[in-house]
């Protein structure tokens, strides 16, 4: 169906603010080396080792890890192997801080794991967004009105670590998308206050009151389109942004609670708020993860919602380290020094949209508005044509689980 695109009726071309330091967090977690092969069918170094100190709880499970009622940490598989985060070479676990050897998922206070953490086989996303957890980079997560709920800090090697991408469709030119970069982009410490948007946990919703919603893995590959194998060309080093609606349809950052700019999802979007609102503290379903060797960035979110006038998507782009904030603007190569490498947004096939939405809340609710089919149609004119792999596991007949998705974006590295 044809459906105008509106959220692009925001115009972000603006004076753009003052630049701001280089990404003082971005020094700290460039990209670490990967034990796994190019292809991405060993890519046990999707987890590096964190410099940031332990997320609140929920920040710091583990794929395998032990189950929350138990006494090991959660980066311990839960049959008592090598922790999950390990390296194929057999270095530090990837949940261990690099300041000393305390795993990430412990709280600070001393060795208690995390009561939040959700194995990855299968916890139901209620198992704890943490409100404003310490992010790496900056300070503790804050939401405004004190009603929201913030994406979770921890470890930024996180502990996370992605399935092979033999299955994902690749080696076709990835394209970008007409709605461009839209007007909800934040930059890493765009404004001088700011949470780092450093972390692999961006977990998070606007309402607190509010079911989570499904969490989703998120695990993305860069691969250099200019390469004639492309699935032997990883792109190492990169900056990866992520952002997306929460699972009621809000974007982070935008607008002011209670106010006459505030999002309302369940109505046409017409500009308001606008690229200019950026007037409120949340960051949550947003974040920054740089490549790995494997050309891998992973991320612990929730299965997004939508808003009305846009089909469901995920925004995804690409900078060079050290890009600095442009402000209010749309980022190019032309006002970026050549950081700037690709924006695009992909999408999720429609059926396995409506399984999540149609059997878990606060999705449920709204599938009875007029514009929920065509949100989830993925039809929308010159969109990228790009939809991630995605599964669902750890399940009741649907209900809760966790989504592992997975994408493949091709792009010009420019090096």
């Amino acid at each position: 169906m044809s459906r105008k695109r509106s959220e692009t009726t925001d115009e972000t071309l603006a004076k753009p603010l003052s630049r701001r330091q280089l990404l003082g967090g971005l020094s700290a977690v460039a990209a670490t080396s990967a034990c796994g092969s190019n292809d991405g069918s060993s890519p046990g170094a999707a987890a590096g080792n964190g410099t940031g100190g332990a997320g609140t709880a929920g920040s710091g499970a583990a794929s395998g890890g032990a189950s929350a009622s138990g006494g090991a940490p959660a980066a311990v598989n839960a049959s008592g192997g090598a922790p999950a985060g390990v390296s194929a070479s057999g270095g530090t676990p990837a949940s261990m801080s690099a300041s000393g050897g305390t795993p990430a998922s412990m709280s600070a206070s001393g060795g208690t794991p995390a009561s939040g953490g959700s194995p990855a086989g299968g916890a139901t996303a209620s198992d704890g967004a943490p409100s404003g957890g310490a992010s790496p980079g900056g300070a503790a997560g804050a939401s405004s009105g004190g009603t929201g709920i913030g994406g979770a800090g921890g470890s930024t090697g996180g502990s996370l670590v992605a399935p092979p991408f033999d299955d994902v469709p690749m080696c076709t030119a990835s394209r970008t998308d007409a709605a461009g970069q839209g007007p909800f982009f934040i930059h890493e410490l765009e404004k001088s206050d700011d949470v780092s948007l450093i972390r692999q946990d961006i977990r998070g919703r606007y309402n607190a009151d509010a079911a989570p919603g499904v969490e989703m893995h998120l695990h993305l590959r860069v691969l250099a389109s200019t390469s004639t194998s492309c699935n032997q060309a990883p792109v190492a080093g990169v900056d990866v942004y992520i952002w997306h609606v929460d699972a009621q349809g809000y974007y982070s950052g935008f607008g002011t609670r209670g106010g006459a700019d505030e999002q309302k999802p369940d109505v046409p979007y017409a500009g308001v708020p606008s690229s200019q609102q950026l007037e409120n503290t949340d960051r949550f379903c947003r974040g920054v993860q740089t490549t790995d060797a494997n050309g891998i960035v992973s991320f612990r979110s929730i299965f997004p919602g939508w808003y009305n006038g846009r089909d469901l998507h995920i925004h995804f782009m690409a900078l060079k380290q050290g890009s600095m904030s442009e402000g209010r603007a749309v980022y190019n190569a032309s006002n970026t020094n050549g950081k700037w490498l690709f924006t695009t947004q992909f999408y999720f096939d429609p059926p396995f949209s409506r399984s999540i939405h149609e059997k878990n809340q606060p999705y449920l609710a709204r599938t009875t508005l007029a514009a929920y089919a065509g949100a989830l149609a993925a039809d929308e004119p010159g969109n990228s044509g790009l939809h991630a792999k995605a599964s669902l596991s750890g399940d009741t007949a649907g209900v809760g689980g966790i989504v592992t998705a997975q994408m493949q974006i091709l792009l010009d590295p420019k090096s």
